[in-house]
């Protein structure tokens, strides 16, 4: 059988498609503009409308989840914050998240530093290695880790927590390490050392500020991936120490109530402010090696 035998095959609809003059206007506008925009408008309405009923139905007067909205009113936020149980959990997911954010960095600026830097036998399997976290359904590395971290007793603190979601947290970390030093001019090291430098001082004035644009990406990469964790943190959790995505989901299970929507509302808005903090310091594409 011929290898180029896919090949030769075309897209049944190409014909039809290449019958379409893109150059015509309509109102002024040509066509392929057109359908720039009504492409873009419905990927975005598809991925936002979900969290757009959301956040209207957490100002909703209403008990229900009524939609459209009665009115606008902040009730439930005040529910929110009064309760000491939601505010001990938001607590907790800052705590827990910040420390497996510096637990996944330290872990994964060393996977990235030997896989970028060195050659060495077994790299390609370190570099793949790096993604095995994302290859394995959460629930399974949420049970493995478990079942791994009770032989030491840390089942049920915030350390045993942090440290497997720091597990979790390391593909992204790594690559968006990786990235920055792909995109660095090491150039700029030879230079130093030519200049009479040594290692450490070309690591501390060069190497580092350089690759630290990475190192912050990663940072609030692994937040945010830490904070909305559901299925890692439902092993790993114990007593008067509930995650927030955690108490919304054992929440829901009584029925659905607008404070509920409330508080998904306040994570949406802190994982917002993280993406929004990388595009504006760093571009998210360049942030993830995407230029």
């Amino acid at each position: 059988m011929s290898s180029d035998l896919g090949r030769s095959r075309k897209f049944r609809g190409a014909s039809v498609l290449n019958k379409i003059d893109l150059s015509k206007t309509i109102g002024g506008v040509s066509l392929s503009q057109l359908l720039y925009v009504v492409l873009l408008s419905v990927v975005f309405l598809y991925l936002l409308l979900p969290v757009i009923f959301a956040i209207l139905i957490s100002f909703n007067p209403s008990d229900l989840y009524a939609f459209p909205p009665d009115g606008l009113t902040l009730k439930w936020y005040q529910a929110v914050f009064s309760r000491y149980s939601w505010v001990s959990s938001f607590l907790v997911s800052f705590q827990y998240s910040i420390l497996a954010t510096i637990i996944g960095i330290l872990l994964s600026s060393t996977a990235a530093y030997a896989i970028g830097r060195f050659d060495f036998r077994f790299r390609n399997l370190l570099d793949a290695a790096t993604f095995l976290p994302l290859m394995i359904p959460q629930i399974i590395l949420g049970l493995a880790l478990l079942l791994f971290l009770q032989h030491f007793g840390l089942v049920g603190n915030l350390f045993g927590l942090s440290l497997a979601l720091a597990v979790y947290t390391t593909p992204y970390a790594t690559r968006s390490i990786l990235a920055a030093m792909n995109n660095f001019d090491r150039s700029t090291e030879e230079a130093a050392m030519n200049l009479g430098a040594d290692e450490i001082q070309t690591f501390v004035r060069i190497t580092f500020p350089s690759l630290l644009p990475g190192l912050l990406t990663a940072a609030i990469f692994s937040f945010v991936v830490s904070y909305s964790n559901l299925q890692i943190a439902v092993f790993l959790q114990g007593a008067g120490m509930t995650p927030i995505p955690v108490r919304i989901f054992a929440q829901m299970q009584f029925g659905a109530s607008p404070v509920i929507a409330a508080v998904s509302t306040i994570n949406i808005v802190i994982v917002l402010l993280a993406i929004l903090i990388v595009e504006r310091l760093f571009g998210a594409a360049e942030a993830l090696g995407y230029s």
